[in-house]
């Protein structure tokens, strides 16, 4: 049976001349009793039967991790692009970032050719392909938009900024809190704060000075500090709040502005509004396959089942053990849910080609999952270590693992450091713990963080770039919006990537001994006049990069920068660093940036504190339904030889050695 596949496959994706491009010419001809060298022969037999699945059924491929998932999806869409008869109609391959969606057109590519990856077929983000086929064509058909010059296109915004021009959107009503002593508190809400639900019954809100989501109908309205309020004011309804809520992001939209959140709703709305255009989508993707299907929203799945009804097939692949953005309201059990009403059929990859088998056995204890098999062996050491840590040596757990790394001979350039999130991330490459985020320390921390990048840690240079890039929106782009995603981009600057060009030149400049700025040695006072002083002359000079004609950086001459409170006469350096540091130029990074990749070694640093958001050991192993237990399982399917755990000092670690480790 399996030789049938292969058999099949090759006729379709290979014709004998651009087979023997890919495979050894001297050991497979197009179809010989057997095939040495031949990248479809190695596919498992599961792998060819999903390659051979029916275009017309709904799929749901579970993968583990190390399947191969990519190259399969990469064979699939080669296999049916090779087939595809039809000119005005195609197969959508939508996933989640730029990065994943190249490398699934990179593999598309080396089996179909470049000519197969264009129209009528499509692959790409699902962000990108609702604007570019819904809400930029449709859009206005909900929001009432009348656009300019006849581009009716929707100014996407983020949900998190509440300074400038977005205070023409602000609610009548504010977000009520009480503070740790019990006192009611507020904050101003506005349009880009706010979340509908699919069907627009409820709201959420998102606190502008922070990222915790309330659902309003469920929490905010019965709050205690809301109640109170109400008392306060009787005449104020929750009706009329609600309403106020409406309004404001029905103007909002009706200007032209949506967030993320909310261009999925406007294409929800416009399906189950405009039947016509629903069909029509239909009709232009017969197929769509998603790829990392675990992290689909409810809206989105909302958005999939109208499409189904009008024909289109759907094939989810992914692993619903690695859904991790819960914070986006992310449930696979949403997914699970969905395969089973729509009849999906059910397919499975369980051969992990990147972790050796104790690695494997692991992880599939912490999500109490099917068995999987390793194809890869044990190396002759520990797989699965344990080490533990004081509170106040997480900066040196770097050097701890290198040494490692160094004694087992493992290469530490393809290895990595991961943590829940960027506070531990910081206190591993040596930032303080009390992150402060005004300008000054935005500053400070760009040129720090891009001095570590410049030896070699390559991670650093993304956040280095978000901290210049939030301080000189701050400083120089006051009250104009901004896009977070690009590095806070003003939306004046018509290109993200010049902006980022902007950033990376300025930065260059900064470390340069010549302006004195690079040496956070000096003391505050004197840091700061050095930045006064020189920060508008390397800003200046790169301005034309941007090609921004409605505002210019020269017409700036004066910079407000003075030394922090009570910081003037400390250096610099030792407000940034928790004294003990690291020289380690091992990637350290998120558990969510090191989703889909792989590393030789892994160090997984545990919050030295239990806490709301996953990161302590305690919670990975607590409920292995919960996201905390996938976060830490995504991060531990990541090596391929060695995993390591660094957890706060215990002397419980029953759990520990019941899940396979070996404590040092």
């Amino acid at each position: 049976m399996k030789q049938q596949r292969i058999d099949k496959v090759c006729r379709v994706i290979f014709p004998q001349r651009e087979h023997k491009k890919i495979c050894s010419p001297t050991e497979c001809n197009l179809y010989p009793t057997t095939y040495k060298n031949c990248h479809i022969a190695e596919k498992t037999d599961n792998q060819l039967k999903y390659i051979l699945s029916s275009k017309k059924d709904n799929i749901l491929l579970k993968a583990c991790p190390g399947s191969g998932k990519t190259e399969v999806i990469g064979l699939k869409a080669a296999y049916e692009f090779q087939l595809w008869k039809y000119k005005n109609n195609g197969i959508a391959i939508l996933t989640f970032t730029n990065n994943a969606a190249n490398t699934i057109r990179e593999r598309v590519q080396q089996f179909a050719g470049i000519g197969k990856t264009t129209y009528p077929h499509f692959i790409g983000t699902i962000d990108s392909w609702l604007h570019g086929y819904l809400s930029n064509p449709f859009g206005s058909l909900i929001t009432g938009y009348e656009g300019k010059a006849g581009d009716k296109s929707i100014k996407v915004v983020e949900d998190n900024i509440s300074d400038g021009w977005i205070k023409n959107y602000k609610c009548k009503t504010s977000y009520y809190y009480e503070d740790k002593k019990g006192k009611l508190m507020s904050l101003p809400l506005y349009a880009n704060n706010i979340r509908f639900d699919v069907e627009n019954k409820s709201c959420k809100i998102k606190k502008s000075r922070g990222t915790e989501e309330y659902l309003l109908d469920k929490k905010y309205f019965v709050s205690e500090a809301f109640q109170k309020f109400i008392l306060d004011k009787k005449w104020l309804t929750l009706k009329c709040m609600r309403n106020g809520f409406f309004e404001v992001k029905q103007k909002f939209w009706h200007d032209g502005f949506a967030t993320y959140c909310d261009i999925e709703c406007i294409c929800h709305q416009l399906l189950k509004k405009h039947i016509d255009i629903t069909q029509r989508l239909s009709q232009r993707f017969p197929l769509i396959i998603i790829d990392e299907c675990q992290d689909l929203s409810l809206v989105q799945l909302e958005i999939f089942k109208f499409l189904i009804q009008f024909g289109t097939s759907f094939h989810f692949v992914g692993d619903l053990n690695q859904a991790i953005y819960e914070f986006k309201k992310v449930n696979p059990k949403e997914v699970e849910k969905f395969a089973e009403e729509n009849k999906f059929e059910r397919l499975n990859l369980s051969d992990n080609f990147r972790s050796c088998q104790p690695i494997v056995d692991l992880c599939q204890k912490i999500v109490k999952g099917e068995y999987v098999i390793s194809q890869e062996s044990p190396p002759y050491y520990q797989s699965c270590v344990c080490i533990q840590y004081k509170k106040d040596e997480v900066a040196i757990l770097p050097d701890r693992f290198e040494k490692h790394l160094r004694k087992e001979g493992i290469n530490t350039d393809k290895s990595a450091i991961l943590a829940r999130g960027w506070s531990m991330v910081n206190k591993l490459n040596g930032l303080d713990k009390k992150e402060n985020n005004t300008p000054q320390f935005q500053m400070a921390k760009a040129i720090y963080l891009y001095k570590k990048y410049k030896n070699g840690n390559d991670e650093l240079m993304d956040e280095a770039l978000k901290y210049l890039g939030e301080f000189l929106v701050k400083k120089y782009y006051k009250g104009k919006y901004y896009n977070v995603r690009q590095y806070f981009c003003p939306k004046i600057v018509e290109s993200p990537m010049r902006w980022r060009i902007f950033l990376l030149k300025i930065l260059e400049e900064l470390i340069k001994k010549d302006y004195n700025m690079n040496d956070l040695t000096k003391n505050w006072k004197e840091w700061a006049a050095c930045v006064r002083r020189q920060l508008n002359l390397i800003v200046r000079n790169f301005d034309s990069i941007l090609q921004c004609t409605d505002f210019s950086l020269k017409k700036i001459e004066a910079l407000n920068f003075n030394s922090p409170r009570n910081l003037g006469e400390k250096r610099v350096i030792d407000t940034l660093s928790s004294g003990k540091k690291s020289y380690t130029k091992i990637l350290i990074t998120t558990i969510h940036k090191a989703k889909g990749k792989t590393f030789e070694a892994v160090l997984l640093v545990s919050n030295s504190q239990k806490g709301n958001q996953g990161g302590h050991w305690e919670e990975w192993l607590k409920d292995a339904s919960a996201e905390s237990a996938r976060i830490s399982y995504v991060a531990s399917s990541r090596p391929k030889k060695l995993l390591v755990w660094a957890i706060p000092e215990t002397k419980d670690l029953v759990k520990i050695k019941e899940l396979g480790f070996h404590i040092e």
